[in-house]
């Protein structure tokens, strides 16, 4: 009894599958300081099934007008990716997000976010990865949907 009974066991061993592999982290960094943000959106290639961690987002303090560069890796840099970045003007004026940077596949994996005006303070900076799915903009054109979304809070130093 106990041969059979090994032999299911390693039956049902080889039939399992391997575990999905983790979802991709994005690197935010200035001068010396990295940090590795988890998405905390992240959806499979056809943006049907997504599951949100909403204390992925990482901090970083950052001085006006240092810019913070962002690393991606392979599996983001092979698709089309997006940064986008939210800022305060030196005056004090409050910016909606903004894309600052659209990559085609494998054309880069790094940029360096920075707000357009010296003495501008980057407020957030965030990675968008594409996905299959298309809708319509404003203007009617076709827009992919965004697959993975990574962030960084971008806070001035005290």
């Amino acid at each position: 009894m106990a041969v059979p009974m090994t032999l299911v066991l390693l039956l049902a061993g080889c039939s399992s599958t391997p575990p999905p592999p983790a979802d991709p982290s994005i690197d935010f960094s200035v001068a010396d300081t990295k940090v590795s943000a988890k998405p905390y959106l992240y959806c499979d290639i056809e943006v049907n099934a997504c599951k949100r961690d909403n204390t992925a987002q990482v901090r970083l303090t950052v001085a006006p007008g240092t810019p913070v560069r962002v690393r991606v890796p392979k599996e983001v840099a092979e698709t089309p990716w997006s940064v986008v970045i939210q800022y305060r003007t030196a005056a004090g004026e409050q910016k909606a997000p903004e894309t600052v940077a659209t990559f085609a596949p494998n054309k880069a994996s790094t940029f360096d976010a920075l707000p357009p005006g010296k003495g501008d303070q980057l407020q957030t900076v965030e990675v968008k990865q594409a996905g299959a799915k298309l809708v319509r903009d404003e203007a009617g054109e076709p827009a992919a949907v965004s697959r993975g979304v990574w962030s960084a809070r971008i806070e001035a130093p005290a």
